[in-house]
């Protein structure tokens, strides 16, 4: 039985004013909110005191979303996890990604986002999830022209090399040298460019119905104001 409080959340992206609206956005529905610019920082924020809802961008500078919650599936599993991302479309994860659910950028309201953390909320299944791949950073070749990366394994957690045979990788099968257990990768390349992808802020303010209400505080006082832009 989940609790009735707002969940904790920490909103991860690298677009500052976008992070600082959804940050508004959630403190306005009752939630205590995070806003962390990168993966580093998201760490960081959840080491210091582990959420109940993760909602992170995926094209990131230093650490990407990709590889985030590749992180965040491994070492805190109770965390339930939202992805989004102006370059994909659509309500369903894209594939690989370690996600409980995932918000479409540019198409879908941030009515619709909130209408996403009630639901994972409320969904105890998120505890159950299959295995996904350990995304890693891109990569450049070795001074023998030969690209290598090294691999933490999930399982045991000792690093252990994995040749490439072209950079253009994105997902292949290895194996930990270390336990044998079935290693799957996938490559991410690096984001130079914050994802400028718009979301739609006025009609939060309209839409923001019965369903947002049960998710404010029990005793109904909100802990933030979202303010005409």
């Amino acid at each position: 039985m989940m609790p009735n409080c707002a969940p904790d959340i920490v909103v991860v992206d690298d677009n500052p004013v976008l992070l600082s609206v959804l940050s508004e956005v959630f403190q306005e529905c009752g939630h205590t909110v995070r806003a962390a610019s990168d993966g580093f920082a998201a760490l960081a924020e959840i080491r210091n005191r582990v959420p109940d809802i993760l909602l992170s961008d995926l094209s990131m500078p230093r650490m990407s979303g990709f590889e985030l919650l590749s992180v965040v599936r491994r070492r805190f599993p109770s965390i339930r996890v939202i992805a989004m991302s102006g370059a994909y479309s659509g309500e369903v994860n894209p594939p690989g990604i370690a996600a409980d659910a995932f918000y479409a950028k540019g198409v879908s309201s941030v009515a619709q986002l909130i209408q996403i953390v009630g639901t994972i909320w409320r969904d105890e299944a998120c505890l159950s999830r299959s295995a996904t791949p350990v995304w890693i950073s891109d990569i450049s070749a070795d001074h023998a022209g030969v690209p290598v990366l090294f691999v933490s394994c999930p399982e045991c957690l000792r690093p252990f090399p994995q040749r490439v045979a072209g950079l253009e990788l994105s997902q292949r099968e290895g194996q930990c040298p270390h336990c044998s257990i079935p290693v799957e990768i996938a490559l991410v390349r690096q984001s130079t460019m914050t994802d400028g992808t718009p979301i739609s802020i006025t009609p939060a303010k309209v839409q923001l119905d019965d369903s947002t209400m049960r998710m404010r505080r029990s005793d109904g006082t909100p802990t933030g104001r979202m303010h005409q832009q």
